[in-house]
């Protein structure tokens, strides 16, 4: 007798909560796992970071099970840039969930969430390693621009108007 598979429930994307911290910092241990990245935040940065709505992680949820987080964080006004300035960071889909389109509906909430809190700009640094997500990027209208931060594993820098 063949199984088959059941099919997946509606992905739910939420702010996450101070609640939330234990899954979290589980899917930030995976990506910077995978992917290589030098781990610069700690527990503390990650509550801190859960502690000021409407920025913060941004869960995505599939059938009550994280499967996924990005990180709005506010960035300091910048120089010839009229509007207000936001950071996407740490995309990750775990990797049992790929293949169903998450990372658009993060990126979706994201740029929702930071249009809906009065953000005109939303930056994001990459690596070329990162292929799958450039392509993503790009595909959403983000445009290369000058280095904006000091992140020394970046290499690649993009921006998307808001408004």
């Amino acid at each position: 007798m063949q199984t088959r598979k059941q099919p997946m429930n509606s992905p739910l994307t939420r702010l996450a909560t101070p609640a939330d911290l234990p899954q979290v910092l589980a899917l930030l241990d995976h990506y910077y796992t995978e992917w290589d990245i030098w781990q610069r935040d700690t527990e503390a940065t990650v509550r801190e970071a859960l502690q000021h709505p409407p920025l913060g992680y941004i869960l995505v949820e599939v059938d009550s099970q994280p499967a996924g987080c990005v990180l709005l964080k506010p960035l300091p006004a910048m120089p010839g840039v009229v509007g207000k300035p936001v950071e996407c960071k740490r995309l990750f889909v775990s990797p049992d969930f790929r293949g169903r389109r998450l990372a658009d509906t993060l990126m979706d909430a994201a740029e929702a969430a930071a249009r809906t809190a009065g953000y005109a700009w939303m930056y994001l640094d990459t690596k070329p390693e990162f292929a799958a997500a450039i392509a993503l990027y790009h595909r959403r209208g983000y445009q290369p621009v000058e280095r904006y931060n000091d992140n020394p594993q970046a290499t690649i820098f993009l921006r998307l108007a808001l408004t």
